[in-house]
């Protein structure tokens, strides 16, 4: 048995269950929450073939039932034990979501296929390295050829090994891009029947998901739950994908623009496979099924996501000033809701790093963007006191606001003389200064204490010889700066400044 093989799978289906994080007790029937709660003390008392006894038991009453998220559950957990109680039981994990898949209907089966395909992105996640230096296979056929030989097709030329005699071949053998096209191919499965996924809602899955507290008001339907899971592979930056010659590139300005505009626009590339293409169309899909809706907070916060995704990958050169001018007309358009907060926030973040971006001799217009910033979050917590818009603002403030110190000073200095100390600050008005006199002895014991308290009562008891204020400048540009602030002039021996 390979034992760091089969450790790496169940790390990757304990990584699976988080994602949907089934829970055996909310929501479920009565009859269920009994069946679950055996398997649960059966594993709690580390009996595996007990507990997938039960399992088979559920699994069966689901099956006559057609109860979809019971099903689904029970294969969870027949993965789970399989990979206890098996050797190499990786491929038969594989083998039977690809069974149940063929076997299901809707939307059963689109649940499935999604989690079959995060099943291998999660596999080559925690396997990446061994993706790198492989030769390109054909799934189908299992034949090797020389990697990156095919430059004209991205994520490989290979057909789904789910619709060819390669539904039994290993997939750990697989190159990068015959392994990317598998998973895209059961990601866009998933998405299937998009109308009747739009109109199932989450709830219905709850035996199988940990829905957070508010979390249907951002996710209120299985498509949701299925785009999302989606967009997080489409998302990446994988860049030792082949790429053709013909790839598509973000390089439409009108990629940044309004909501619904944005969901109408037609892209033509021949590169289909792209991921950054496909990410974008379940972008246009997802807002278009939600422009319509009464409550704007799901609609608004897949946007967000659109623009700031766009902004990153764009390859037009004002993409910044698009980007921001964008996010303040969609603040515009919903001033009376609140939701404005949360595309202010965005602007006023936008200001805070431009404020940050500020040099002495370098976009001197951006010195005051922090006030900018300030005054946007203090509208917007007025307004909206209690929005996730007015939360964001509140730490952004925080973070604009925080005071800032550091204090150097040079460790020899001339007996009876001025010298200085160099101070790095930000938000600071006044410095008051105490010298104590200290012997080598009694920095030894300070040195070695830990607690603030032990320190600041030690330090109260040593010999005071000098106190002193000093005043600093600040601009309110909520920066940080440098002075020199003189210190007294003092006499032989060892000092301590506090």
């Amino acid at each position: 048995m390979d034992f760091k093989k089969n450790k790496d799978m169940k790390k990757h289906i304990i990584a699976l269950f988080m994602m949907i994080a089934f829970s055996t007790l909310l929501n479920a029937q009565n009859n269920y929450t009994n069946l679950w709660e055996k398997v649960q003390k059966f594993e709690v008392d580390n009996l595996p073939k007990s507990a997938l006894k039960v399992v088979d038991d559920i699994y069966t009453q689901a099956q006559k039932e057609k109860n979809s998220p019971q099903i689904i559950k029970t294969l969870f957990y027949k993965s789970k034990f399989s990979l206890i109680l098996e050797e190499d039981a990786q491929l038969k994990v594989i083998h039977e979501f690809k069974k149940h898949i063929a076997e299901s209907n809707f939307p059963t089966k689109n649940v499935l296929e999604n989690i079959l395909a995060n099943l291998y992105w999660q596999y080559f996640n925690q396997h990446r390295y061994q993706f790198y230096n492989r030769t390109k296979i054909d799934a189908a056929s299992g034949k090797g050829s020389s990697s990156g030989s095919d430059s004209s097709s991205s994520l490989g030329s290979s057909t789904s090994s789910d619709s060819s005699s390669g539904s039994e071949l290993d997939f750990r053998t697989w190159d990068l891009n015959t392994l990317f096209k598998e998973i895209h191919i059961h990601y866009q499965n998933s998405l299937t029947n998009g109308l009747l996924l739009q109109q199932t809602n989450i709830s219905d899955f709850a035996p199988i998901l940990h829905l957070q507290k508010g979390s249907k008001i951002y996710r209120p339907t299985l498509f949701d739950f299925l785009s999302h899971n989606a967009l997080e592979f489409y998302k990446t930056s994988e860049t030792n994908i082949t790429k053709p010659s013909y790839q598509f590139k973000i390089d439409n300005p009108n990629l940044l623009t309004d909501a619904r505009t944005f969901s109408r626009i037609n892209i033509e590339t021949k590169d289909h496979l792209s991921l950054q293409l496909n990410a974008i169309k379940i972008y246009q899909n997802l807002i278009a099924a939600h422009i319509n809706d009464k409550d704007a907070r799901a609609l608004v916060t897949v946007d967000l996501e659109r623009l700031q995704f766009v902004k990153q990958h764009a390859t037009f050169t004002d993409k910044e000033e698009l980007y921001l001018q964008i996010l303040k007309a969609s603040q515009e358009k919903y001033t009376a809701n609140e939701v404005s907060g949360l595309y202010g926030f965005e602007v006023a973040q936008i200001y805070h790093q431009k404020a940050n971006s500020y040099t002495s001799n370098k976009e001197v217009e951006n010195r005051f963007k922090n006030k900018e910033a300030i005054a946007i979050c203090h509208q917007i917590i007025k307004d909206f006191p209690e929005s996730v818009g007015a939360k964001k603002c509140k730490l952004l403030l925080s973070k604009i606001e925080q005071k800032a110190l550091h204090i150097t000073a040079e460790e020899h200095i001339s007996i009876g003389s001025n010298s200085r100390l160099l101070v790095d600050y930000k938000n600071i008005d006044k410095l008051y200064f105490t010298g104590y006199e200290i012997t080598k002895n009694q920095q030894e014991k300070l040195n070695k204490l830990y607690k603030d308290d032990e320190k600041v009562t030690f330090i109260k008891k040593l010999k005071r010889v000098q106190n002193w204020s000093s005043t600093l400048r600040n601009e309110h540009d909520y920066l940080q700066h440098t002075t020199e602030v003189i210190v007294p002039k003092l006499a032989s021996g060892i000092f301590l400044i506090v």
